[in-house]
């Protein structure tokens, strides 16, 4: 996300999912994609699936559900939901679920939680495949992560 406004959203959205503050999380979802820039000018809002996949996709971090489980919930080809989403959001359901992982995993990191701990707690099978999508969306491994967020929050 380029925009400075629309990731602070972002981020109030996995900071009430971090802590399990979820009274206001629906309205916080729907105010993100309604603010999310749209393929075209013209275009309508978010659609009633996207808003509903956005609360799917951030619910259980730990464990996402498939695009297939997805597609069957929804009613939907599965081509036909990443498109929908992707129109909607500028993301596929994957790289939503991705970002909103490791955002997940940067707040853990930061809380001081063991890097073999936050990648089981964001659904990762392994702690390689959680570095190289970690270093992948921050440029950073998470134990850089982790030291530089440490000696950063000690100034």
């Amino acid at each position: 996300m380029q925009d400075p406004q629309l990731f602070q959203l972002y981020q109030q959205i996995v900071t009430s999912i971090t802590q399990q503050q979820t009274a206001g999380l629906p309205a916080l979802i729907i105010h993100l994609l309604r603010a999310l820039p749209l393929q075209s000018a013209d275009a309508e809002p978010p659609c009633a699936i996207s808003r509903q996949l956005v609360a799917r996709l951030v619910s259980n971090l730990q464990e996402p559900p498939t695009l297939d489980t997805l597609a069957q919930e929804f009613a939907l080809r599965k081509e036909t939901l990443i498109r929908t989403f992707k129109q909607d959001t500028g993301l596929t359901p994957v790289s939503f679920t991705n970002m909103a992982r490791i955002e997940y995993a940067r707040h853990r990191l930061r809380a001081g939680d063991d890097i073999a701990d936050v990648a089981y707690q964001t659904g990762f099978a392994d702690q390689s495949h959680f570095h190289k999508t970690f270093v992948s969306y921050t440029a950073a491994t998470p134990r850089q992560y982790a030291q530089n967020r440490s000696i950063s929050d000690n100034k």
